[in-house]
C-alpha cells in the first residue's frame, strides 16, 4: 500500500476550525475547537491507524469517489454555513476541496469512514 503523504480535514470557521491532520510520524492529531461541531469527529485526540485501517479507508475513498469531488461547493442562498475543507494525497492521487453551507453527495459516508480509521 502506498503512503498517504497529506491528509487535513478542517470543519468550522471564523477562527475556530476543528482540524484533523496527518502528522510525518504516521499520527493523526485531532485539534477541537471551541465551537464542538456536534456532526465532528468525538474521540482521543491522537491515533495512530494500523496498515490494515489504512487499507481499509484508502478503499473506502476510492469507493466514495472523493478523488472526483469538486474544488468547491458552495450555497449561494445563505451567507453562514458549515464550512469544510479536505486535502488528501497519495501517490499520484490529490484532491483539495472545501465548502460553505454545500457538501459533497457521499460526505456523510466520508465521515463515517474518517471516524472508523480513528476507532
Amino acid at each position: 500500500m502506498e503512503k498517504l503523504n497529506q491528509f487535513l480535514f478542517e470543519v468550522g470557521g471564523h477562527g475556530d476550525l476543528q482540524t484533523l491532520q496527518l502528522m510525518e510520524d504516521g499520527h493523526i492529531v485531532v485539534k477541537l475547537g471551541r465551537a464542538k461541531i456536534p456532526w465532528f469527529y468525538k474521540g482521543e485526540l491522537e491515533h495512530k491507524p494500523t496498515q490494515q485501517k489504512w487499507s481499509e479507508f484508502l478503499a473506502k475513498l476510492d469507493a466514495l469517489q472523493v478523488w472526483d469531488w469538486d474544488a468547491s461547493y458552495h450555497r449561494t442562498d445563505m451567507c453562514d454555513g458549515s464550512m469544510w475543507e479536505l486535502h488528501l494525497a497519495i501517490g499520484d492521487k490529490s484532491i483539495k476541496s472545501y465548502g460553505s453551507g454545500l457538501f459533497p453527495e457521499k460526505f456523510d459516508k466520508f465521515k463515517e469512514a474518517v471516524c472508523q480509521l480513528l476507532s
